[in-house]
């Protein structure tokens, strides 16, 4: 192996955040407790500078290549019972099993199993970062189907900033919207608590049945059906950053 120039190395952080494993200061975490290693040696120290092109790196014992020079964005309808994370233990189906790309891409934050509709996916782990840190203030809409019909009197309450029955957890005042005479109710948040659409109405009384989320960041679902996937454009791309980087 060619020894690294200065110009080519960057901070191990950087290396991680990029290839979309972590935040830089959650890499720096990673480092600390050993379980990162640089061609073949745990490092302990987060100042660590990596060549990209030259040094190999391993994480919890996966090896993760360089991050690709070409960034990808793509926006996937991910259908029922298919997994939004990057492996599974268990083996079931999950969103990189639908996505033909030969960049090393990753979801964007998660949706249950249970959930379908909108998710990014991405080798910008930057943008990712930023995207999904609870101060980015990103705008998710979901269509949640109710096994009874949802009265507009309780509008309030499920708007207000209620606190969730099961944890207690105060969650932030969003909007809503009746469709099909309340058994469907379209429901826009800031913020990603752990099945939070469901514990919301579970809080009110109220199953959901179907959940779909129709839009992310300003994007929406279009014309793709479930299981399809497309490329972001240009200005999709350079509007997701003005969001992420505004205040």
């Amino acid at each position: 192996m060619k020894n690294s120039t200065k110009s080519e190395e960057v901070r191990i952080n950087r290396f991680l955040a990029l290839c979309g494993i972590a935040s830089r200061r959650a890499a720096d975490q990673l480092v600390l407790e050993g379980r990162v290693m640089v061609n073949g040696t745990v490092i302990t120290q987060p100042g660590t500078k990596v060549n990209p092109d030259k040094d190999e790196v391993i994480v919890d014992g996966q090896k993760y290549a360089q991050p690709e020079s070409r960034k990808v964005y793509i926006l996937f309808n991910k259908p029922r019972n298919v997994i939004s994370t990057s492996s599974d233990e268990k083996s079931r189906e999950m969103v990189l099993d639908y996505i033909d790309v030969k960049e090393r891409v990753f979801p964007v934050g998660r949706l249950d199993r249970k959930t379908t509709g909108l998710i990014l996916l991405t080798n910008d782990g930057m943008l990712a970062n930023k995207l999904m840190h609870p101060s980015s203030n990103v705008k998710k809409e979901y269509i949640a189907v109710l096994g009874e019909k949802f009265p507009a009197s309780m509008l309030p309450q499920l708007t207000g900033g209620m606190r969730l029955k099961d944890t207690g957890e105060k969650v932030r005042p969003c909007r809503a919207k009746l469709l099909e005479e309340g058994l469907q109710v379209l429901l826009s948040i800031h913020e990603g608590k752990n099945h939070q659409v469901r514990r919301m109405f579970e809080t009110l009384g109220y199953e959901v049945k179907r959940l779909e989320r129709v839009a992310y960041a300003g994007l929406t679902i279009g014309e793709l059906r479930r299981g399809e996937w497309r490329y972001l454009s240009r200005n999709e791309v350079r509007e997701l950053y003005k969001l992420a980087e505004s205040p």
